[in-house]
């Protein structure tokens, strides 16, 4: 896979995270940094439901470490929300699959779920509704428990730039040149919102928003580099 490479994640990566073992693996050098600030809503009360969706990894932390658990059973969007909650115990109910849509997703959960059932949805105020707006029968609760705004931060040239969300997107090209750089982007959400800036770089989605399938399309593109 030719000379060890400069990559970029727009997120801090867990203790035991196989993306940061496989860079030190190969002699990568990996750089860790959230290009959003995130602050937390407190002093709001949490309605009886009978399920929590949980979007991100963000939405966990925030969630567990200000706000009681009222409901009896948890729902992730994906495997890194799945195993945000792993690591704080929870074991999660319904997952989503991180190969299909967000839409897809929220049709595969709300025909898991019975019809009488009650759904809170604990977002941020950038929440763009993908998974609400599938709904056809249940009583939905979308509650905003973190503001997230970008922060512009200036980072070392990189070879490779995985970034993990549209807010994420828009503070690190703010702040930073795009030219010989590749891309990588999480999920159809942020895939489009990169697409609709007409950047003209170089952009890739992996199969999933796993590490597995990071590293795989990390690998792919190095040999073809």
């Amino acid at each position: 896979m030719g000379f060890p490479k400069k990559i970029l994640v727009s997120r801090n990566l867990s203790t035991d995270s196989v993306l940061r073992e496989w860079a030190t693996e190969h002699n990568h050098a990996l750089i860790e940094a959230p290009f959003i600030r995130i602050d937390a809503v407190t002093n709001i009360d949490i309605p009886q439901s009978d399920w929590i969706f949980f979007s991100s990894p963000n939405g966990v932390d925030i969630y567990f470490d200000h706000h009681p658990i009222l409901a009896k059973k948890i729902a992730a969007y994906g495997g890194g929300t799945m195993n945000r909650l792993t690591s704080r115990g929870i074991e999660a109910d319904f997952v989503g699959d991180n190969r299909k849509t967000p839409e897809k997703i929220g049709e595969d959960f709300f025909n898991f779920i019975d019809p009488n059932e009650v759904v809170l949805f604990p977002v941020s105020q950038l929440s763009r509704k993908s998974i609400i707006q599938v709904n056809q029968k249940n009583k939905c609760i979308e509650l905003v428990i973190y503001n997230t705004s970008t922060e512009a931060t200036e980072m070392p040239k990189v070879d490779y730039a995985i970034l993990t969300s549209p807010s994420n997107i828009d503070g690190y090209i703010k702040a930073n040149p795009i030219e010989n750089v590749r891309f990588i982007v999480l999920g159809t959400t942020s895939k489009n919102h990169f697409d609709n800036l007409n950047l003209g770089a170089e952009v890739y989605m992996p199969k999933s928003s796993t590490e597995e399938a990071v590293i795989e399309l990390l690998e792919d593109l190095m040999r073809q580099a």
